[in-house]
């Protein structure tokens, strides 16, 4: 099922066809957009129980890619003068939670939003999946529930000593967004972002509404070489380190926006975003944005995969082209998958 301008229709289709065989993947969608048009296309199903067919607008959890939404709104906040994005996070957190935080004093806001922080995880702690394989979808988790689970961990680094990606960086600047704006990261995410662009089809997991159908996420959950559903896991959905569902239209809509018209963020602000950190393996981060190596080699964006979910977002400055990839299925090759969709486009 698909939609084109860009001329390559039954290839595209085809290959994605085979992808989701060939790497065992319950269904996905593509979409790629060039100068010379645009291809949107679905594969496979988005349940594996109702074998209901995917559709090109379909949404996903898009897990870490919400990471870029989380800086925009940042940025956008360091535009208006209601945050230092070198100031320290001490300054900008609720108090009762600062003192909790090692280092809070020295951290800046930049250093949460290029990973650069040295702060500990509470994702992989014993305690939070404990905690999460009791916790009922019925109980969105906050920010300040999740928190907790890092305070009795030793940070990873001093600040600014070197790059660790870590989610809690995100849920920090989740706690300094409400805190600042008094209101919630899902209603600043709305009115700064899915609002002024129009976005009909994004939301906030377990904070608002579901907006049209959502695929079904999917992974070895037991270790034993099967696909389980993870529909009624709650593993910190909808908290500021990737708590977005979106469409692929949307999310081009949104690279569009961001990269290639520069309409969110001021020409100052773009720049901050795309400095990036060297982790020294060939991968380098922005402030919530990736720079992709081989076989993206300049491509910016960012990658996600959790809930069941493997997405990527991708624009290549050069060509001008925006490519998405959204699977429901975690732990595939999601650059080599968008870097055959490009081959097609390009005839190579």
């Amino acid at each position: 099922m698909s939609t084109s301008t860009v001329g390559k229709s039954s290839q595209l289709q085809k290959l994605l066809n085979e992808i989701i065989v060939e790497q065992k993947i319950p269904g996905a969608v593509m979409y790629i957009t060039t100068p010379k048009g645009s291809w949107l296309g679905a594969s496979g199903v988005n349940n594996l129980s109702t074998k209901t067919r995917m559709k090109p607008i379909d949404g996903f959890s898009i897990a870490s890619m919400s990471k870029t939404f989380m800086a925009v709104v940042v940025l956008k906040l360091v535009e208006q003068g209601k945050i230092e994005l070198d100031g320290a996070i001490a300054t900008y957190l609720p108090r009762d939670i600062s003192p909790h935080i090692v280092n809070s004093e020295k951290i800046t806001v930049r250093q949460l939003l290029n990973h650069t922080s040295g702060v500990a995880e509470y994702l992989d702690t014993k305690e939070f999946i404990q905690a999460t394989a009791k916790r009922s979808r019925s109980q969105p988790w906050t920010a300040r529930e999740a928190i907790q689970y890092m305070y009795q961990e030793e940070p990873q680094a001093n600040p600014g000593e070197k790059f660790i990606y870590t989610d809690c960086n995100y849920i920090l600047l989740e706690l300094i967004v409400e805190n600042i704006t008094r209101g919630t990261l899902a209603q600043a995410i709305r009115s700064q972002i899915l609002k002024p662009l129009g976005l009909k089809h994004t939301f906030t997991e377990l904070r608002e509404p579901t907006i049209g159908e959502v695929a079904t996420g999917y992974g070895d959950r037991n270790k034993d070489g099967k696909l389980d559903s993870y529909a009624k896991v709650n593993d910190g959905n909808g908290l500021g380190d990737g708590g977005l569902v979106s469409t692929a239209e949307d999310l081009a809509k949104f690279a569009k926006a961001l990269f290639v018209k520069k309409t969110l963020l001021s020409s100052k602000m773009m720049k901050e975003m795309l400095k990036f950190k060297d982790n020294g393996a060939g991968y380098s981060y922005g402030l919530g944005v990736e720079r992709f190596s081989s076989p993206l080699a300049k491509a910016i964006g960012h990658s996600g995969m959790a809930y069941g979910f493997a997405t990527l977002l991708a624009y290549l400055p050069n060509e001008n082209t925006t490519i998405v990839v959204l699977l429901n299925s975690q732990n595939v090759d999601l650059k080599s998958v968008a870097r055959t969709g490009l081959e097609v486009v390009e005839n190579k």
